[in-house]
């Protein structure tokens, strides 16, 4: 079986986790896609012709396990059964061993059709060798001595499989991460191009999640076959676990994207992945035995690379609809989305910080749809990842042709800057337990210096003036009465609307010593609401305060605490 594969170039609209650490997708792969020979065909009888699909040369610890699966295909024009003939296999040492049917097996074929048929045998022995060439052998035991006529014999030196721990060595079936293929073995008309490699939590614990783009490159429908993807290290082999359970049939230019879970909790650990595919044999008791075949390997040198992920990327424009994946149908082709504000916030109580990301969603359609419910993922230039954390928000509509804002909220550490961020949106309703991106970019956390009219978006908040007098009491209390007045205007940027957990404003009154003398929280929506005018803030201290400083600062809520941002001080 040999198996060409043209290396395609892979062109990237959006990339999320695309090669690299987190989950992925690819918007375009388009190549052709070529094999360089059929197996081939041995001619068995005058209407029947055998070639090699699979061969197995397993170590076990009863022994060694030998498998074959042949296909056998009718070039005739009437039905013909299977000959009853011996099928043996022998080692590049001379010796032949004899392969038991599968009970599993046709009988029957009819004409022009192919059916496999699959072979076993264990045998006691624990020492290594190869096989050479299996043959097929008619035997008359019916005379004396038994009469055996070899018939045919095919040479499989270059097909058999040592197990899950061994190697693929022919360079032929060892690509790069980058390189479409396809599995010959099950169907040359779908083309495989791994897109995503990312690590994500999941019910059995932290888990690596491989992407892989099928695309149907054939002239009619083909159903997507099933095939393994294992992991290797340097020590050890990693059995992956399909994750979409669901059976498709891809048209003609169709793609599609499937994904493999891998029980390794640091991809940087994986050296390579193997493809394999499932054969299945059952014995004269019933018991149905299974056995992999791996058919290539595909090298992960560099693909774990935060830099790699990073420059994969498109930088991205602010308030510009995100291109999602055109193979995802999660947000409706009629809604926009799109990144409206990324700053940092501080904990009020210290211990950490938290990026705040602004996204709009605009319904461009005649009437209502859903609001898309999405994940985030915020990558930093040093390849930490932080999950992003939804506003508690509750419409669920959203109304035509107006936008609403939401924001997310990513706890990081003190010492995160944003200088250089990714940004990954997240599909968790394909299958439960694990989210795969539907658009990735780069973008960086705004900086406050300068322009604040976005501070506050979709509104635009100024302060024209403030004043703040005092008066001394004579009477008992507090000896001094402030009253702190504040000129605003408020209103819109943006067409937009928000929900009433949105973020607030507050302004702080502050002394020449950093003390709060007092403070008023604003919301933009509903009760206490911010407008344009004057606010007035009397208060009372036991102290004259000549030195005093106004504070306007977001706020918003997280489920760590409330964190604030500061947008703007005045001196007076």
């Amino acid at each position: 079986m040999k198996i060409n594969w043209k290396k395609t170039t892979i062109m990237f609209i959006l990339a999320a986790s695309l090669v690299i650490p987190s989950a992925t997708f690819q918007a375009a792969a388009d190549a052709k896609y070529t094999q360089a020979s059929t197996p081939t065909k041995y001619q068995l009888t005058d209407s029947l012709q055998v070639e090699v699909k699979s061969i197995l040369n397993e170590p076990t610890a009863n022994g060694t396990r030998l498998g074959a699966v042949v296909r056998l295909s009718n070039v005739g024009s009437r039905l013909v059964g299977v000959p009853e003939y011996e099928v043996r296999v022998k080692t590049d040492e001379g010796l032949e061993y004899i392969m038991r049917p599968s009970q599993a097996n046709p009988r029957n074929i009819q004409p022009r059709e192919t059916i496999e048929l699959s072979y076993m045998n264990t045998i006691d022995r624990y020492d290594e060798f190869s096989l050479s060439e299996i043959s097929w052998l008619d035997v008359d035991e019916f005379v004396y001595p038994k009469q055996v006529n070899r018939v045919t014999s095919v040479p499989i030196a270059d097909q058999e499989w040592k197990g899950d721990k061994a190697d693929v060595t022919d360079l032929e079936h060892i690509k790069k991460w980058d390189e479409s293929f396809t599995i010959p073995a099950l169907s040359d008309a779908i083309a495989y191009t791994p897109v995503s490699l990312g690590e994500q939590n999941s019910a059995e614990g932290l888990v690596t999640v491989v992407g892989i783009m099928a695309t149907n490159v054939g002239t009619k429908k083909t159903a997507l076959p099933d095939f393994r993807v294992n992991g290797k290290s340097d020590a050890k082999v990693f059995s992956g676990k399909r994750l979409e359970q669901e059976s498709v049939l891809l048209g003609p230019g169709e793609k599609t994207y499937i994904h493999y879970a891998l029980p390794v909790k640091n991809k940087a650990d994986l050296k390579s992945l193997l493809i394999l595919t499932p054969e299945t044999f059952v014995s004269e008791d019933k018991t149905v035995s299974s056995f992999l075949i791996g058919r290539l390997s595909i090298g992960l040198g560099g693909v774990a690379s935060t830099q790699r992920f990073m420059n994969s990327l498109p930088s991205y424009t602010w308030n510009r609809p995100i291109q999602f994946d055109p193979l995802s149908d999660f947000v409706q082709s009629d809604v926009e989305v799109s990144l409206v504000d990324l700053r940092m916030s501080e904990s009020t109580g210290g211990g950490f910080k938290a990026v705040v990301a602004k996204f709009k969603m605009l319904n461009k359609s005649g009437g209502p749809v859903q609001v898309p419910h999405f994940d985030s993922l915020l990558t930093s230039s040093s390849g930490k990842k932080y999950a992003g954390i939804r506003q508690d928000t509750k419409v669920d509509t959203l109304i035509p042709n107006i936008g609403y804002v939401i924001y997310y909220s990513y706890i990081v550490p003190n010492s995160e800057t944003g200088d250089g961020v990714a940004m990954e949106i997240l599909d968790s309703s394909k299958v439960a337990s694990f989210k795969f991106a539907v658009a990735a970019f780069k973008t960086k956390v705004v900086s406050d210096v300068g322009d604040s009219s976005l501070a506050f978006y979709p509104f635009d908040v100024k302060v024209n003036n403030w004043t703040i007098d005092s008066s001394y009491n004579s009477g008992k209390g507090s000896s001094y009465t402030y009253k702190l007045n504040i000129d605003l205007d408020v209103g819109m940027g943006d067409e937009a609307v928000v929900d009433q957990s949105y973020s607030k404003l507050r302004f702080e009154a502050v002394d020449g010593s950093n003390r709060v003398m007092t403070s008023k929280l604003l919301t933009f929506t509903g009760d206490n609401k911010v407008v344009s005018g004057m606010q007035t803030l009397n208060f009372d201290l036991d102290r004259y305060e000549s030195s005093v400083s106004l504070r306007m600062y977001e706020i918003m809520d997280t489920p760590f605490g409330e964190v604030r941002r500061l947008v703007q001080t005045w001196k007076r």
